[in-house]
């Protein structure tokens, strides 16, 4: 009888049934206690509908409040504990969380990315608080993905980083625990980007993990199935990123931004080549990374250009790298196309003449089997000098003698003793990247590049290293982070609502990286700015890529009146900063 009474009363109560089921919907937090519970709401006690919720003395001062929550960090005895202890406030409270990073980047930036956040990917599952933190798809939402994604509370989407967690740093496939990196991406996109939190949003497609002992680990939260193999799975997936694409438009507009982060190598480049053109996407792993590398070697020829013999141009330059995935052809091909606009007239084939890469099997070259070469090879398989073994990085070395070594190989201690003092011996500035992530796997570190070079080698990493006296001389070694790349890049392309962000767009990133390089940061050894003026890199790559979208026709955002400084005060004021 009570359930035929609510009937009936629904029944003569429609309007109040849509009004109730209106009201949850438009409101995701529409009580009070919940809407506290959001990490984005403003904590005041004295709110009238707050009342009761809060203690009720005086507010503390966010500068307190943040010298608190370091003293609790710094009391911690892991960095993956700091990254855990953060975590949770990023879930409670993003404004204390970016005031906190924002008060001490250089600090805090590796405990929230690279290096801490390799293990935090590694160890998710069991870190897991069992609270959203963002989009988790699975491969049964074929044909619902756009249903899913309006599950997110926040509709003002205006960044997704989105990965399936095939290829984490240089740890290998950890499945659904890669979101992780969606989450450590966007946090940077917000604290460097001024990307406001509740406008980033962290995506992870889980279409299965191929490494057992991930997928069978008892706390493992994604699909314990393999990935895609068949043509006809893989055809799937194809489909499925299709319509992730078409879902983001649709939900959140053209002008959202979709960054790919951590896919397998042969998913990475089919899927740049399948959406770039088509949506407002990139690749962070071949085009930012790639972007950083060529803004740090166009600042360092402010060295090599005053040595006797060095180069003075991209185009004097012989790279070798080792390591032939995303990151290693992405910024091979970034510095091809870079030396061709340089040098009208040249040929892209010209461009890449010099450009060399080393795979699992030795010196990529066009002896090998075209047929079986990844096509994101094929454009850098030159004829070989007759005394290149192909299996000995050394010995292409001494073959080749490389003007630039970079590693992307996620192999560590590959550059040798032996490897360093061979290209010291032919260049007088050799430059030598060890890029892979995190930590431990650097193909060499910070205090064997410059003892091994005799403190001559131009040295950057991926993952921080602390500085190095060698005869008497402090080097500080630079941080080739995408950091300093992807959050201006997002922040113009969101600013001028561009419909595309392309190869273009990171050279014009590089170019602007490359000039805000001191002087004094090159004499000490890094070819990067000081990591406490990241947010600062964000604001003039922004001016950049905005002023290029508009030139080219991709920016749908009217242009604003005046010139640089006018364009630079608007992208200022459009940035998010948390309340202080």
């Amino acid at each position: 009888m009570l359930l035929l009474f609510l009937l009936v009363l629904l029944a003569a109560s429609p309007a109040l049934a849509s009004s109730s089921a209106q009201s949850c919907s438009s409101n995701p937090f529409s009580t009070p206690y919940t809407s506290l519970k959001s990490p984005h709401s403003s904590k005041d006690p004295a709110d009238p509908k707050n009342l009761g919720l809060l203690p009720r003395g005086p507010q503390v001062a966010m500068p307190v409040r943040v010298a608190n929550l370091e003293s609790r960090l710094n009391a911690l005895p892991t960095d993956l504990d700091r990254y855990t202890l953060l975590a949770s406030v990023l879930e409670t409270d993003s404004n204390l969380y970016f005031a906190t990073v924002s008060n001490d980047v250089p600090r805090w930036m590796p405990m929230i990315y690279t290096p801490t956040v390799g293990a935090a990917c590694q160890n998710f599952s069991k870190i897991h608080t069992n609270q959203p933190k963002g989009i988790y798809l699975t491969k049964s939402d074929k044909g619902n993905i756009a249903e899913v994604l309006k599950n997110w509370p926040y509709e003002a989407i205006k960044v997704i980083v989105v990965t399936d967690g095939e290829r984490i740093l240089g740890l290998g496939d950890l499945g659904a625990n890669g979101m992780g990196i969606s989450i450590g991406k966007l946090a940077l996109y917000t604290a460097l980007g001024g990307i406001a939190p509740e406008s980033t949003l962290p995506v992870h497609i889980d279409f299965g993990c191929n490494v057992a002992e991930v997928r069978d680990d008892p706390m493992y939260m994604g699909l314990r199935t393999s990935r895609p193999s068949t043509p006809e799975e893989v055809k799937e997936y194809d489909e499925f990123l299709a319509e992730f694409f078409e879902a983001v438009k649709t939900t959140y507009g053209e002008s959202a931004l979709v960054q790919f982060e951590d896919f397998g190598n042969s998913n990475a480049f089919r899927f740049l080549e399948m959406f770039q053109q088509k949506y407002t996407t990139f690749n962070d792993d071949i085009q930012g990374t790639a972007s950083v590398v060529l803004g740090g070697i166009m600042a360092s020829l402010r060295l090599t250009s005053v040595v006797e013999g060095g180069a003075k141009s991209l185009k004097d330059h012989t790279f070798l790298f080792f390591g032939a995935g995303e990151a290693g052809c992405g910024i091979a091909g970034l510095i091809a196309e870079t030396i061709r606009q340089e040098n009208p007239g040249m040929s892209i084939e010209e461009a890449r003449k010099n450009i060399w890469l080393v795979d699992s099997r030795g010196v990529v070259t066009a002896k090998r089997d075209t047929a079986k070469l990844a096509h994101h090879k094929l454009p850098f398989a030159h004829a070989a000098p007759a005394d290149v073994e192909p299996k000995d990085l050394l010995a292409a070395v001494q073959a080749l003698s490389p003007t630039a070594l970079i590693g992307v190989s996620g192999q560590p201690q590959t550059f040798s003793k032996e490897i360093v003092q061979s290209m010291t011996s032919t260049q007088a500035r050799p430059i030598i990247f060890s890029l892979s992530n995190p930590t431990s796997k650097s193909e060499c570190t910070a205090e064997q590049a410059y003892e091994w070079s005799d403190g001559k080698a131009i040295f950057a990493t991926g993952s921080p290293f602390a500085p190095v006296t060698y005869k008497g001389k402090e080097y500080i070694t630079g941080q080739g982070n995408n950091a300093y790349i992807f959050p201006g890049v997002g922040l113009g392309a969101i600013f001028s609502q561009a419909s595309r962000v392309d190869d273009n767009d990171m050279i014009t990133a590089a170019r602007a990286l490359a000039g805000l390089v001191p002087q004094e940061n090159l004499d000490s050894g890094s070819c990067y700015p000081d990591l406490e003026l990241a947010r600062e890199v964000s604001v003039r790559i922004a001016v950049e890529v905005a002023k290029a979208a508009w030139e080219r026709g991709t920016a749908k955002r009217e242009r604003v009146p005046g010139g640089d400084k006018e364009l630079e005060a608007a992208i200022r004021d459009s940035m998010w900063a948390p309340r202080v």
